[in-house]
């Protein structure tokens, strides 16, 4: 099992670098605009990007996802991503580390991101499947749970929920009964705040009320549209020539719910949310927050640049740092407070799902928060006593 588990981690990782496993969706971060501010009033320089995450401040908003390790090829990588965390005050998620619970030799691929990254915020990982009965294994015990948080003296725990994925696995686990109440157990017996992590099949209105029921303390979305873990796995059965898994792993390759609808439906349960999946720039990260995300995850940038240096991850953090500040000047915002108060306006298939949905109140209330402010100070009745400079979203923040 535990040989099964190593070569299937570094298998994930060329995969995902080799080929294309994107999962595009009809709704997808373009159809999140911002109303442009022509007198923003903001200085670009000065933008504060600090944020608060489950009682840690960080420099920036933005979380690696949780990647890779479990095997000595990927020691590297999440070197390159701890070095990079530790420099930028990001948060940093390891890869599941169900390997090293069962293979104690391959702790190092997952410890060198604390000894690279001494000071950072870092979330260990294990799998929902994991925490109950399955066909080949038993549950996890909480002192393995433990063990894994102590691995890399994590501040946080994420339990990712993979029912895709392992649906589409050759060797993968099947059984999803009684998830729910494992976690919500684990929950009461671990003094590290736990995040529940969807893998690219997103998190819906229920689902997050359900998921705060069990106790956890934020909720990764992990919506649809960026890398695809069905199709990973239809090219690791393809390659082993079984035909039915890789058949399902096509088949559902875009199956979820894309991320930004994700973000609005899971904010209704009122915990800190991480926007994972399909985040390829500062302005999609712009919208994530501007929905209501407290962090933003991106995979596949961080891991391609880490595959090759830590410069090309410092490349990258740059990059998104730069154009979120942009998109953030443009739309009146000098802190992510303001930025959450900022107008968007959601149109095309991200709007005909919420509306569905029973979300149409808060789709207006989104693209008029400036104007609603406006009113209920009154000053809508007064437009000659209103002042030059005197932005409600900035009075507010």
């Amino acid at each position: 099992m535990a040989d099964e588990v190593t070569q299937r981690k570094i298998e994930h990782v060329n995969i995902a670098l080799e080929r294309d496993v994107s999962a595009p969706q009809r709704a997808n971060w373009n159809d999140i605009q911002f109303v442009h501010q022509a007198l923003p009033e903001v200085d670009l320089d000065r933008i504060d990007l600090t944020t608060s995450f489950l009682g840690h401040t960080l420099r920036y908003p933005i979380f690696m996802s949780s990647l890779t390790g479990g095997h000595p090829d990927v020691i590297n990588i999440n070197r390159n991503l701890a070095r990079a965390a530790e420099h930028y005050g990001l948060a940093l998620g390891v890869g599941s580390q169900r390997a090293a619970i069962l293979n104690p030799e391959l702790a190092a691929s997952y410890t060198v991101t604390r000894e690279h990254a001494p000071n950072a915020f870092l979330i260990a990982n294990i799998g929902a499947p994991q925490l109950i009965q399955q066909a080949g294994h038993q549950p996890f015990t909480i002192e393995q749970v433990q063990r894994a948080i102590q691995m890399i003296q994590a501040n946080a725990l994420a339990v990712h929920m993979n029912s895709l994925q392992e649906a589409a696995q050759p060797e993968g686990d099947r059984n999803a009964v009684g998830e729910a109440a494992a976690l919500k157990q684990l929950v009461q017996h671990i003094e590290r705040p736990v995040i529940a992590k969807e893998t690219g099949a997103g998190v819906s209105r229920e689902q997050a009320f359900l998921l705060r029921s069990c106790g956890v303390s934020a909720i990764d979305v992990g919506g649809a549209g960026g890398s695809s873990m069905s199709a990973i796995e239809a090219a690791r059965s393809q390659s082993r020539g079984n035909t039915r898994t890789m058949n399902i792993g096509q088949l559902y390759r875009d199956w979820g719910i894309p991320t930004p609808i994700a973000v609005v439906e899971a904010n209704t349960a009122r915990l800190p949310l991480i926007s994972t999946g399909g985040v390829r720039n500062g302005l999609d990260a712009a919208r994530a927050l501007a929905l209501g995300a407290t962090l933003v995850g991106i995979g596949f940038p961080f891991l391609k640049a880490a595959s090759e240096s830590y410069e090309k991850v410092c490349e990258v953090v740059e990059n998104i740092l730069a154009e979120l500040k942009v998109a953030m000047q443009l739309s009146g915002a000098a802190n992510l407070a303001q930025l959450h108060a900022t107008d968007i306006v959601v149109t095309g298939a991200t709007r005909e799902w919420l509306t569905l949905r029973g979300f149409e109140d808060e789709l207006k209330a989104m693209a008029q928060r400036r104007w609603r402010l406006i009113q209920q100070q009154s000053m809508l009745t007064q437009p000659d006593a209103l002042p030059c400079n005197n932005d409600p979203i900035k009075k507010k923040a």
